[in-house]
């Protein structure tokens, strides 16, 4: 079965209704990451080859706050994010099961035969080196491959990714992020991090200075460590380079953690509009100047360092292939 149209997304396993047979990823895949980039290729491929569609079973919430409630997680990506990331790479049908109730409380035999068997009606099941399935975690890719010659499936077992000689996961990119490596973390992502949100007013502090901001309302659970970057901004369709501080301003009190855009050589009105900060570049630690005009000429070096950064592009995430443009040159 070739791909046509949109991917489809089904809420709750019991709910889908495949046409025939299927090529089946499972994981949480948050972050939609390199590893991950190649578990969904694979289902991909495994459809094509054999004409089935292309499954992703995913899970809400995220298993981790039910087994660690009260452990700090960040998600890296919504599970809207995770939806358009899969439907690029070429997945039929995403299939969204609540990790609660039955889901959570099946024993290995019985997940794989009720969800990966009959209700998902798998041929191929593609997972990570790592995967585990089943009430407290107890199945295992060989587990599943010994379940799956019994009932019919084959499983495709994919070993770990690395890069700078460490595996790629979830867990290392929110690491990276919370000690404001974006730029590695960028490169595991295949795209930068970023957080979106409404503009909303300010104390107006950077008009005043020379560098008009946009305070952005962002609703990611995740931001970078506290600093200042090299930004992209995305607003109404459009990417210009900018500088943004994500911190507490604390050159002028205490302020609540927030995030400050600078969009380089534009003056326009961008209250009340959507932007989407991707974090390219990070330039400095956030700081208290001791006066304004030490802050002044520290903020000029910094729209320096932005406007001659050289920085990576990527060919799933280029702003043509998004329907945006740039007005910096791709910088």
């Amino acid at each position: 079965m070739g791909r046509s149209g949109r991917m489809d997304v089904i809420e709750g396993s019991g709910n889908f209704s495949p046409s025939g047979e299927t090529s089946l990823t499972i994981g949480n895949f948050d972050g939609v990451h390199l590893g991950h980039r190649e578990l969904l290729r694979r289902t991909v491929a495994h459809a094509r080859d054999l004409r089935l569609q292309a499954v992703t079973l995913t899970f809400t919430p995220h298993p981790v706050r039910l087994f660690t409630p009260r452990a700090r997680f960040y998600e890296i990506t919504s599970m809207g994010e995770k939806a358009s990331r899969m439907e690029e790479l070429g997945i039929d049908v995403l299939v969204v099961d609540p990790f609660t109730g039955a889901i959570g409380g099946m024993g290995p035999e019985e997940f794989a035969r009720t969800v990966v068997h009959e209700r998902l009606r798998a041929r191929f099941v593609t997972v990570g080196y790592d995967f585990t399935f089943g009430r407290n975690r107890t199945g295992s890719p060989g587990m599943l491959r010994r379940i799956g010659s019994e009932l019919g499936f084959e499983v495709d077992v994919v070993p770990p990714l690395l890069r700078g000689g460490a595996i790629v996961s979830s867990s290392r990119i929110r690491e990276l992020l919370l000690s404001g490596r974006v730029r590695e973390a960028e490169e595991l992502l295949c795209r930068p991090y970023a957080v979106s949100g409404w503009v909303i007013p300010g104390a107006a502090r950077g008009r005043k200075l020379g560098f008009p901001t946009a305070n952005v309302e962002f609703v990611q659970e995740l931001l970078p460590l506290p600093g200042v970057y090299v930004i992209d901004a995305a607003v109404g369709g459009v990417v210009r380079r900018g500088v943004a501080n994500v911190g507490f301003n604390p050159t002028f009190g205490e302020n609540p953690l927030g995030v400050e855009a600078h969009i380089l050589d534009f003056t326009g009105d961008l209250y009340g509009q959507e932007m989407t900060v991707r974090f390219r570049d990070r330039i400095r630690d956030e700081r208290k100047f001791k006066s304004v005009e030490e802050l002044v000429r520290q903020i000029g070096k910094d729209v320096g360092y932005a406007r001659s950064a050289r920085l990576a592009t990527h060919p799933e995430t280029n702003d043509a292939a998004s329907g945006g443009r740039r007005e910096d040159g791709g910088r």
